[in-house]
């Protein structure tokens, strides 16, 4: 099963395993609407979690090449800045030219993304539906459509079938 990137629109990003896109979008909406999105399958994926005293986990860091395949799909502006822009000293380490050239570069991510209009459910009690919950689109066909059919199951209609 994939793992997929969305990259919100506030330079966050999440990482969902997910048997397509429509579904890693649905899984997504645990903490937001990502149907604007750009939401991306990536194939290599590692990370690794430190376990805390108090019995919680940390992120302590992730692949080599997950780490560059994020930065190259989700963060171009960024990266472009921490290798080729920004200043170090003779040490490597980054001067304050420097982290004034990452902090403006990110700067520039959390600016750079904006979701795209979603599609329209296609009824208008789904258009409701999605108005009132924010739900993906996807999710919302799925229901209206399932109601629809109990609800044509049960109906018996007047006259005769064709």
């Amino acid at each position: 099963m994939p793992v997929f990137l969305c990259r919100w629109p506030n330079g966050d990003f999440s990482i969902v395993k997910a048997g397509n896109k429509e579904q890693a979008i649905e899984t997504l909406d645990e903490i937001g609407n990502a149907e604007g999105c750009p939401v991306t399958a990536l194939r290599d994926f590692m990370v690794h979690f430190a376990l805390t005293d108090v019995g919680d986990f940390e992120l302590e860091d992730y692949g080599e090449m997950t780490r560059e395949r994020i930065m190259r799909l989700a963060y171009p502006v960024l990266e472009r800045a921490l290798v080729k822009d920004a200043p170090t000293d003779k040490n490597g380490d980054f001067t304050e030219e420097g982290y004034a050239v990452i902090r403006n570069a990110v700067s520039k991510e959390r600016e750079r993304v904006v979701a795209k209009k979603a599609k329209e459910p296609r009824t208008l009690r789904g258009r409701g539906i999605k108005s009132v919950t924010d739900a993906p689109t996807s999710k919302v066909n799925r229901i209206v459509g399932r109601v629809a059919e109990k609800v044509l199951e049960n109906f018996k209609g007047k006259g005769k079938t064709n």
